[in-house]
């Protein structure tokens, strides 16, 4: 799966500057809704803030993965955010989150929907992929890591 060509260096943000799980989603949304993929950026962001509500993307490991699939998404586009401090995300494991990647998905492509999900979890799941994110000094250092 070549999830790094869905995740583009406008889609990183290096340091997060909201402070809080919302505004970090707010953020991440916004920027996500600048990309060709994204026609409806409140869809998304609606859609986003009710998936937390029912149950949190933080799956551990200072990671968070929260994703949608809406009709105005028309390409797979993926977001990557880091927090140098770490954000309250009401964690499974209850640790602050420090990498937020974001799917944004179209409605009409399941397979390929749980194949990108399963790409970034296994990147993020390795320790090692995790250091190298937080350490990148730039955006290419971070796609560099997901095209390994």
């Amino acid at each position: 799966m070549d999830i790094h060509g869905m995740l583009s260096p406008e889609r990183i943000i290096m340091n997060l500057t909201s402070g809080t799980k919302r505004d970090a989603l707010v953020e991440i949304v916004s920027n996500l809704g600048e990309s060709e993929g994204v026609t409806d950026v409140e869809a998304l962001k609606k859609a986003i803030l009710e998936r937390e509500e029912i149950m949190s993307t933080g799956v551990g490991l200072t990671i968070a993965v929260p994703h949608a699939k809406l009709a105005s998404v028309k390409s797979f586009t993926l977001g990557l955010a880091r927090s140098e401090k770490g954000i309250d995300y009401d964690s499974l494991d209850g640790q602050p989150v420090r990498i937020i990647v974001t799917i944004a998905a179209p409605d009409n492509d399941q397979n390929t929907y749980l194949r990108v999900l399963a790409a970034v979890m296994h990147v993020l799941r390795n320790e090692e992929q995790r250091n190298a994110i937080l350490a990148a000094k730039n955006t290419d250092e971070i796609i560099a890591v997901f095209k390994s």
